[in-house]
């Protein structure tokens, strides 16, 4: 689930499923939406506002990358894909101004060095986006890919794939640690990547002491939200 605080005292409420899990796309239904999010004791009081719409369903979520340069050749010059463009990541993360950002310094600085040949901006253009801002949005691939796992087996009844025990750890320090928090968002925001805040002294003496996964956060189980779905 995802809260968003706006501008003029405007808030979003987002709850996330998993494509397949016909059971869930109940969610579409204003009541239905209402008796789940009350249901999960650290988002109920969103609903407390006057709401603007009713539920405003998304499909189509996925990560998305397009390559432009292939076996060391560009397919076009002259075009250089900026942001959803050139890539597109799970909007649940807030990643896609940051990454479109990141990557239009990375434009203006290889279009200031080789204007005058267009196959080599292309070249270098998609070697630095690859080696720069590439790997934020395979590190959200990763992450998405784990989540999509654990949310297919609690559908299937299956016990889900155990996460990464350092990326566990990391939550867990981010709930109670400061040090890990900062570290956390550094992330979040596309300032530096996982291996980079973990490699820090100060992160890595607080993951050191974390034993195990976060708890998991109050909510409804499987069995309870089917039952919310059904009023």
């Amino acid at each position: 689930m995802l809260t968003l605080p706006s501008d003029n005292d405007t808030w979003s409420v987002t709850v996330f499923t998993v494509s397949g899990d016909a059971p869930l796309k109940a969610l579409r239904r204003d009541d239905c939406f209402d008796r789940v999010v009350r249901a999960c004791p650290l988002q109920a009081h969103w609903l407390d506002g006057r709401t603007l719409t009713g539920v405003v369903a998304m499909a189509g979520v996925m990560d998305r990358i397009h390559d432009y340069v292939v076996d060391g050749d560009p397919v076009v010059t002259g075009l250089a894909p900026v942001g959803d463009a050139w890539a597109c990541t799970n909007p649940s993360a807030g990643r896609g101004m940051s990454l479109g950002l990141m990557q239009a310094q990375v434009l203006r600085q290889v279009t200031a060095a080789h204007l005058d040949d267009p196959a080599t901006l292309a070249r270098v253009y998609a070697l630095r986006t690859e080696l720069e801002v590439a790997p934020y949005y395979r590190n959200q691939v990763r992450a998405d890919r784990q989540r999509v796992a654990e949310m297919v087996a609690i559908r299937e009844g299956r016990e889900p794939p155990a996460p990464d025990p350092t990326t566990a750890r990391f939550l867990a320090a981010a709930r109670t640690d400061a040090d890990a928090l900062r570290a956390f968002l550094e992330t979040v925001q596309c300032l530096a990547l996982p291996h980079e805040v973990l490699a820090r002294p100060a992160v890595a003496r607080v993951l050191a002491a974390v034993d195990g996964p976060p708890p998991p956060l109050p909510g409804p189980d499987r069995a309870e939200l089917l039952r919310l779905l059904a009023g």
